[in-house]
């Protein structure tokens, strides 16, 4: 898999559901996962997604490489090494970047003025301190809506046609601190694009199955997560 199909994979469904990114994207993603023959369209896409392309120009440039390149979409998405080098300027830059993008600039100077230190670019990093929504405002910033859009992982326990049941958790919030619960969902996949099993762990992006995780991206993943969430939580517990 390349850095291309990884971004579509993840971007495809908020594209589908009218969330971000321009209307044409959804059908370039797709014919992108059939035949890989339609790059340079989708690196365009990628570019006119509001939140995205910020954060993966900021990644590239840090590791001077591609913002298509594998390693930096998989950081942004997953989570790697290369979130590492961030300081805490380089997380105001992004969001000043966004600010450009569609996030209001009173709350984009609120969150600079705020930003705790340790947090790192990660797409769950947008989803619970930027805030889902906030950069479109197509959808509203309430605990089911960050829960549906942050990446999270389950493991396969069924496989029903284009559905899969899956045991994974979700996100809970008392008196101001983040936290998990077990749960079980039933999310929805392209079987032509992802060959599963039962056992296998998947990332979930909007009840979505996007991809298959090897044992090392799932480490990685709720390593990110908990890391971004302990800052937010830590900030949450001082105020």
């Amino acid at each position: 898999m390349d850095g291309i199909e990884l971004a579509a994979r993840f971007s495809f469904i908020t594209n589908h559901l009218r969330f971000c990114g321009p209307e044409s994207a959804e059908n370039q993603f797709l014919n992108y996962l059939k035949k890989k023959d339609n790059a340079e369209e989708v690196e365009f896409a990628l570019k006119k997604f509001e939140g995205l392309y910020p954060y993966l120009s900021a990644i590239a440039k840090k590791a001077n490489g591609s913002f298509a390149d594998y390693q930096v979409v998989e950081g942004y998405w997953i989570g790697n090494s290369l979130l590492d080098n961030f300081k805490d300027a380089d997380i105001k830059d992004i969001i000043k970047k966004l600010m450009n993008r569609g996030l209001p600039k009173s709350l984009g100077n609120r969150l600079i003025e705020k930003l705790p230190a340790g947090l790192v670019p990660h797409h769950n990093f947008n989803v619970f301190y930027v805030g889902v929504g906030n950069i479109t405002g197509s959808v509203e910033a309430t605990i089911q809506n960050m829960d549906n859009c942050r990446i999270s992982q389950g493991t396969i326990q069924d496989v029903i046609g284009d559905h899969l049941v899956v045991k994974t958790d979700s996100i809970v919030k008392e008196k101001g601190i983040y936290g998990f619960k077990d749960d079980v969902k039933n999310v929805v996949y392209h079987p032509e694009f992802l060959p599963v099993k039962k056992g296998d762990i998947v990332a979930l992006h909007w009840g979505y199955a996007a991809m298959k995780l090897t044992k090392e991206q799932s480490v990685n993943l709720e390593k990110y997560t908990i890391k971004i969430l302990d800052v937010i939580n830590s900030q949450s517990r001082a105020s």
